[in-house]
């Protein structure tokens, strides 16, 4: 990976660790619904006046049926079924669930035909995060501390966030990252404004529950899908999806020290599989 690429990875690494806390905390005041508006929504009021008159939104028009399917794989409905099952589910936890997201991309890769992912060394990180996941889930389902259906949720939120790389690298490589990001996020808003509404609170929203939206929206959408954009130009699809073994260490660190949440036996187990997962995974170099 160039210097390039590990910059844009590790950068898209922490600021994509924190969402889940935010969401979290969001919780406490808004429905899933509106808060998946609320970060598209501020995410396409920052990128469009920009893309607009840079001619880059326009451009990524051209292409809207592609920009629809990476949108429908990449946020409106992993966001949304992300959102629904953390009322169940600790942050920390659901980053955690993200690491399946690599072993999907693989499957993917092998059902279209590419065998070049296919190291031994690739491999064996890949099955070290799948072994991760798994004691991970099979832990904190024996305690009882959580809930199968927000599990299958997010596994199936996991499956659209595998996909999409494929959909940028194939179909959206000559289309302007921006242009395409906040056509994305544009589509997302709209998609999820009417259940926004409808469930919009009747109650106060303080100021820490506005900046926590504010940042979801800036920072960790807007700015966050620029370098997503730029990391999978850069690395290619099946490089980027390995950024779901680094998220969650942040997400399950940020979940511990800054919400308190518990460090649970799962976590503990889980967590020297997933980093040795993510070393052996990303220094694997694809053999023709």
């Amino acid at each position: 990976m160039s210097k390039r690429g590990w910059v844009l990875f590790l950068s898209n690494s922490l600021i994509w660790g924190i969402p889940f806390w935010l969401t979290k905390y969001l919780l406490t005041a808004f429905s899933p619904s509106t808060i998946v508006f609320l970060r598209a929504g501020i995410a396409a009021a920052i990128l469009l006046p920009f893309t607009w008159r840079s001619g880059e939104f326009r451009k990524a028009l051209k292409s809207w049926r592609w920009v629809l399917v990476f949108a429908l794989a990449q946020m409106t409905i992993p966001w949304g079924l992300t959102n629904f099952a953390q009322r169940h589910l600790d942050s920390a936890f659901t980053g955690l669930m993200m690491t399946a997201i690599p072993i999907i991309g693989l499957f993917y890769a092998f059902v279209s035909g590419d065998k070049q992912v296919f190291s031994k060394r690739g491999i064996a990180g890949l099955l070290l995060g799948l072994l991760g996941v798994g004691t991970l889930i099979g832990f904190d389902s024996l305690s009882g501390r959580i809930n199968m259906t927000a599990v299958a949720m997010v596994l199936i939120g996991t499956c659209g966030y595998a996909y999409s790389p494929r959909v940028v690298n194939r179909h959206l490589k000559d289309v302007p990252s921006l242009g395409a990001v906040s056509l994305t996020v544009l589509i997302t808003s709209i998609f999820w404004s009417v259940p926004a509404i409808a469930t919009w609170p009747d109650h106060g929203i303080n100021l820490r529950i506005i900046l926590a939206a504010l940042v979801i929206g800036s920072l960790c959408t807007a700015l966050a899908f620029w370098i997503f954009f730029e990391l999978i130009r850069e690395v290619g699809p099946i490089r980027t999806t390995y950024l779901a073994f680094t998220n969650p260490m942040v997400a399950v660190l940020v979940g511990v020290l800054v919400a308190n949440e518990p460090m649970t036996t799962g976590i503990l187990a889980s967590f020297p599989l997933i980093v040795t997962g993510t070393y052996l995974a990303i220094s694997a170099r694809a053999k023709s």
